[in-house]
């Protein structure tokens, strides 16, 4: 080989390891960046930072007293400045209880209309200051006032026209997320929250096709969910926390009516509810927020056949200018779950959720002598997988 080939072959063997080390370098670089992003995605689902509230109940006694305005626009101004991203609202929204007896049926929607668009009024600082308001229906937005039957299946039953007075009033920038089963949408409905899912659900659609003579819906039609839709909905959208929230309680609290049935007149539906506790459950969720009691409580849920199963809560907020009546008594049909009272209080206020990646801490903020004070925080962990 000649002078001229060696040094040509020098020249390009030179060439090449320059090439394979920048390659190298490059390739290295690019696991970095990617090792880096993946990281800082990871880290930033674990950190993520964002509070709520959950709170509901602040119908008046009368139709013409049907919002407990004064205390229901402290409690909203109050929300405000705790710079929360959304409000879970669990319903009982006004005195409602539709009169078709003494107005006629005309009459009787137009005064509920008027009476619901006080409620929107009211809470519209909400919606001014961007925070996400999401509402499911109580039962005095669904029924009628006759006939009035106290503690008999008869009393109090639904009427199905008022659900097209919820979506004029909760129409536009005021209507829930449109993706509910069909008969429910607007009432029924989740929606994906930076790590969380949350989901309202209505307990005031018939799940079967008896009517009474008059076009209304007897209440043992109802109280129950869609379960069939939420189960859909578990599985496909997972997040670290799942809020779910409906009116009334999954375990009788002080009402004898809930999702448990009717102990007033032997109506046990604790085979639907312990579906539905069990799916939501499964699905990795902590805590439970209702109302149609008026006042707070806590109680934690246990599983007595599966003891493995993490403790559930279930919350109780009727809190929002109802009343302060509340007096728990856990006595319903609760089936092999055993219910531990944890606190209780006759007072107006929220539950705020300050969520920090996979820990969230709930406090009750309420109301005494015009000053907020806040109850000892529950924290809460999720040991499931994460999904951003």
């Amino acid at each position: 080989m000649s002078f001229y080939q060696q040094k040509m072959l020098r020249y390009i063997l030179g060439f090449l390891i320059l090439i394979s080390i920048s390659c190298n370098q490059s390739l290295k670089n690019t696991k970095e960046q990617t090792s880096s992003h993946d990281n800082s995605k990871k880290n930033s689902v674990h950190t993520e930072k964002w509070k709520f509230v959950a709170f509901g109940d602040c119908r008046g006694h009368s139709a013409d007293d049907p919002v407990n305005v004064p205390v229901l626009q402290k409690l909203v101004n109050e929300i405000i400045t705790q710079k929360v991203d959304l409000v879970m609202f669990t319903g009982d929204i006004c005195y409602g209880h539709a009169n078709r007896k003494d107005l006629g049926d005309k009459e009787a929607l137009e005064d509920l209309k008027r009476q619901m668009l006080l409620f929107r009024n009211t809470i519209a600082p909400l919606y001014e200051n961007n925070i996400k308001v999401y509402i499911v229906r109580g039962n005095h937005e669904a029924t009628q006032r006759n006939p009035d039957i106290s503690g008999t299946a008869e009393h109090r039953p639904i009427w199905p026209k008022t659900k097209k007075v919820w979506d004029e009033v909760f129409s536009g920038k005021y209507r829930m997320p449109q993706n509910g089963p069909d008969r429910e949408k607007n009432v029924t409905f989740f929606a994906t929250h930076k790590n969380a899912l949350v989901v309202g659900l209505d307990l005031y659609t018939a799940r079967d096709r008896k009517l009474n003579k008059d076009g209304s819906i007897p209440k043992p039609s109802t109280k129950r969910v869609d379960q069939q839709w939420l189960d859909s909905i578990l599985t496909v959208h997972k997040k670290a926390h799942l809020f779910s929230f409906t009116h009334e309680p999954a375990f009788k609290v002080d009402h004898k009516d809930c999702m448990h049935g009717d102990n007033s007149y032997q109506l046990d539906y604790s085979s639907y509810r312990d579906r539905f506790w069990k799916s939501v459950q499964n699905a990795g969720a902590k805590v439970y927020f209702c109302g149609h009691d008026h006042g707070y409580a806590m109680a934690s849920v246990v599983d007595t056949i599966k003891a493995s199963k993490d403790t559930m809560y279930q919350i109780v907020v009727g809190t929002a200018g109802a009343g302060k009546s509340i007096n728990p008594v856990y006595d319903g049909y609760n089936s092999h779950y055993k219910i531990q009272p944890i606190d209780e209080s006759k007072s107006y206020g929220f539950v705020l959720g300050e969520v920090r990646g996979n820990n969230v801490s709930l406090t009750y903020r309420y109301l005494e002598d015009d000053v907020f004070i806040n109850k000892k925080p529950l924290s809460i962990k999720v040991d499931h997988k994460i999904n951003p």
